[in-house]
């Protein structure tokens, strides 16, 4: 972190990219600090170009000061008043990073001070905002900002900006230098050839001079062109024939702006010449013509040279030819805007364009539509495939998705398999905007929906979308669009995806409540509101062969909440990780119990694939098996078939180290997902439990009893338990006793209850059978 003292400066020295990652040491209780070694001559010359941050956010210098002090020497202002006593000071920075909004001065009256004193005028500044309006930005460039940099700040982004506006400073001062050195020969060639009558000696001493002139003017990169008074040009050097591929003889006598393309205006060349003759300089970019025919940006300084009478007797001028700065900073423009995979313009651009919709069709008093779109399943083709080849494929559905659009409507890339798209506003009704929407959504379904052949795969992609049609209401903004665009995309993936779902005002509604939700249970997992609960496991004479623990949550307020309002929004995010590493210790903590009490018992515990995936998984369970001292046969851990579609030999290999320490594994809920005999083969497998799906009307249904026969004798082959969900009649028990060996599980042999109360229960039944066999 950066602490400043109010109004204060401070410098910190440029770092080496071989040399140790230290800051200058530093006092920022003194205002215009400075490291006392940087302040002698000797110093200075050793330091890099000086920029200067000012900014009052810690965080954004922080950041920008990473970025840049590698390659500079960074000095850092906390206002734009301590940034103008630093320039009063006779600092002169090589450029200067300002942010807009800050208290007191903001960034526009700090450039305005700058631009309106000779000292600093020169001084390029690029502002730094989270501003993207087009007024804000026409207003900096009005007060001689050179470029903007927006929030959120990338690192890569400030650098190409900073060295793109370092180059362009150091080509014109390069320039003006080149410039000075050859207005300073010309005037003593002048003077050399006036004395040329003189003595021998001096005669000698002017064809040195001569002969010097002549090396400089061939030598030096930059393109010169000397003219007469009358603009008339009379010599040009071979930089000049290499950039514009004219020769001396066609260059000399033409007109010195000759190569002019055409696309300035003439009150462009008489600005220029008016500047001249007033004070014999004029500096800047302009656009010139090869001989080819090719346009080109010059960098280009031209100076007048004078007589011994004062008068005007030759122009110089000295040029850069810029096409690579300007294709560079064309390229950092287009990727602030754009995304750099797809090409496809990014989630800022994309608010931009919402925001001028936004505003058209308020002034219009039309409707349009904005969607966003997801892709289902997108992370398993990622994990199964690579990286390389989920690339090709986002590539290839934003090239769909854009067939489908008018050439006026846009698709972004917001983040990841996530699109949004615009449609143009148009004079319709709102019900006709509601059925093109819906008729442009059904038409990139299908567009989809077409074979996508990418590395030597075939893929059948299915989306989900969200629509919103707006303007709702009058205070919507850009962002509130997105949000709803969103949020109906989320209902869709939650109702199966592969659907198109219009926002509804309770989608947000339910948006909200989701959030609070998500953060209430966060609260409970660390304020210890979760209850362990368990639901005994009985094999075909009734006898408890195990238990199950399952998770409720004791609201303080409302009271008994059950897992299916809770679970699914911990899946979405980090929170079943701490839910499951709960869930985990306290099962191993009723194991210990029971273990100590000569009673074991196995009990099994679900496992969120997010969880199993994480780096630190095994280690996890390692580390518990040893805090807890169980027996680590009778721990069961339940995971879900979806885990078998994600990289499968990291599955593998982690179920191997895992079942080495003796933990059993169990498929929960086989049959209605990824099932396979091929990863039953290759997995430590010690248990299947057969969704309750099946188990329903297996005693009335034949195909569903067919089922459960076929799992069992899959299981019996693979010398596999079984254990039969949702038991909940008699029908149910006595139908599945004709499996020799099935554990049921289910409402007629226990409901969940309080898991302390149930081992408690346990211990005693235990203590009475054992007094009773004595």
């Amino acid at each position: 972190m950066i602490f400043m003292h109010a109004e204060s400066v401070f410098r910190i020295a440029g770092q080496s990219r071989t040399g140790p990652n230290t800051m200058g040491e530093t006092s920022s209780s003194t205002p215009l600090a400075a490291k006392a070694a940087a302040d002698t001559p000797s110093a200075r010359k050793a330091l890099r170009p000086l920029v200067l941050l000012v900014d009052d956010e810690s965080s954004n210098l922080q950041l920008l000061i990473e970025a840049l002090r590698s390659d500079y020497e960074v000095a850092v202002a906390n206002s734009g008043k301590a940034a103008l006593q630093f320039l009063r000071a006779g600092e002169k920075p090589a450029i200067i990073l300002l942010d807009i909004m800050m208290p007191e001065m903001d960034g526009y009256e700090v450039c305005h001070h700058l631009k309106s004193n000779p000292d600093t005028r020169s001084i390029p500044v690029i502002f730094i905002t989270a501003l993207t309006d087009v007024a804000s930005e026409e207003h900096g460039f009005e007060l001689g900002a050179v470029d903007y940099i927006h929030k959120p700040l990338k690192v890569a982004l400030v650098r190409a900006r900073v060295r793109t506006h370092m180059t362009i400073r150091g080509m014109l001062d390069q320039l003006f230098n080149t410039n000075a050195e050859l207005n300073e020969k010309i005037t003593g060639l002048d003077r050399t050839n006036r004395a040329l009558d003189q003595t021998a000696s001096e005669l000698q001493f002017a064809r040195s001079r001569q002969e010097l002139f002549a090396r400089i003017f061939a030598s030096t990169a930059e393109g010169i062109i000397v003219a007469n008074a009358e603009g008339q040009v009379e010599a040009v050097n071979r930089a000049f024939i290499r950039i514009t591929g004219y020769t001396s003889e066609e260059a000399v006598d033409q007109n010195h702006y000759f190569l002019k393309s055409g696309l300035h205006a003439a009150d462009f060349y008489r600005e220029i010449s008016k500047r001249l003759h007033d004070s014999g300089h004029w500096s800047g970019e302009m656009l010139n013509r090869r001989k080819n025919g090719e346009i080109y940006p010059e960098l280009r300084t031209i100076s007048a040279v004078y007589d011994d009478e004062g008068r005007i007797s030759h122009f110089v001028s000295v040029f850069s030819d810029i096409s690579g700065i300007k294709q560079t900073q064309e390229r950092i423009d287009f990727l602030t805007w754009h995304d750099s995979l797809t090409q496809l313009p990014n989630r800022m651009l994309y608010l931009d364009r919402l925001d001028i919709a936004l505003r058209s069709c308020r002034s219009s008093s039309t409707h349009t539509a904005a969607m966003v779109l997801d892709i289902d399943g997108f992370k398993a083709i990622n994990d199964a495939q690579g990286l390389q080849t989920g690339d090709s494929v986002l590539c290839e559905v934003g090239r769909r998705i854009a067939t489908v659009l008018r050439s006026d409507d846009t698709v972004a890339r917001l983040a990841a398999d996530e699109f949004a798209i615009l449609l143009f506003p148009r004079q319709q009704s709102l019900a006709d905007v509601t059925s093109h929407a819906l008729l442009i959504a059904e038409a990139i379904r299908s567009a989809l929906a077409q074979a996508l052949e990418c590395g030597g795969q075939t893929f059948l992609l299915t989306c989900s979308i969200g629509i919103h049609v707006f303007p709702a209401n009058t205070d919507e903004t850009p962002l509130q669009v997105l949000q709803s665009a969103d949020n109906a995309r989320h209902r869709a993936m939650l109702d199966g995806g592969n659907r198109v779902v219009f926002f509804e005002e309770s989608m947000a509604r339910q948006a909200r409540q989701h959030f609070e939700l998500a953060q209430a249970l966060q609260a409970a997992i660390e304020q210890n509101q979760l209850r362990l609960y368990l639901q005994p496991q009985v094999n075909g004479s009734g006898v408890v062969v195990g238990a199950e623990s399952l998770v409720r949550w004791e609201h303080p307020q409302r009271g008994l909440i059950l897992p299916a309002e809770f679970i699914p929004v911990a899946e979405e995010s980090r929170l079943i990780v701490a839910l499951d590493r709960w869930m985990l210790r306290r099962t191993c903590e009723l194991i210990a119990e029971m273990q100590r009490n000569a009673c074991p018992l196995r009990i099994s515990v679900n496992i969120s694939p997010r969880h199993f995936i994480e780096a630190g998984f095994v280690d996890d369970i390692r580390r518990l098996l040893e805090s807890s001292a169980i027996n680590p046969s009778l721990l069961m851990l339940e995971v879900t078939e979806s885990l078998m579609i994600r990289n499968m030999d990291d599955v593998v290999a982690k179920m191997k180290t895992i079942s080495a320490m003796g933990v059993c594994f169990s498929i929960d809920d086989f049959g209605t997902g990824y099932s396979s005999l091929a990863y039953l083969k290759r997995l430590p497998i010690h248990e299947l439990k057969i969704d309750q799906s099946f188990i329903r009307d297996a005693p009335a249904d034949a195909n569903d009893a067919l089922l459960v026969a076929m799992i069992q004798s899959i299981a019996t082959i693979l010398n596999i338990e079984t254990v039969a969900e949702g038991v909940e009649t008699r029908e149910h028990s006595e139908f599945l006793t004709r499996f020799p060996g099935l554990i049921q599980q289910g409402y007629l042999h226990g409901r969940p209850q309080p898991g302390t109360a149930w081992v408690k229960n346990r211990l005693e039944q235990s203590r009475t059978s054992s007094h009773a066999g004595h």
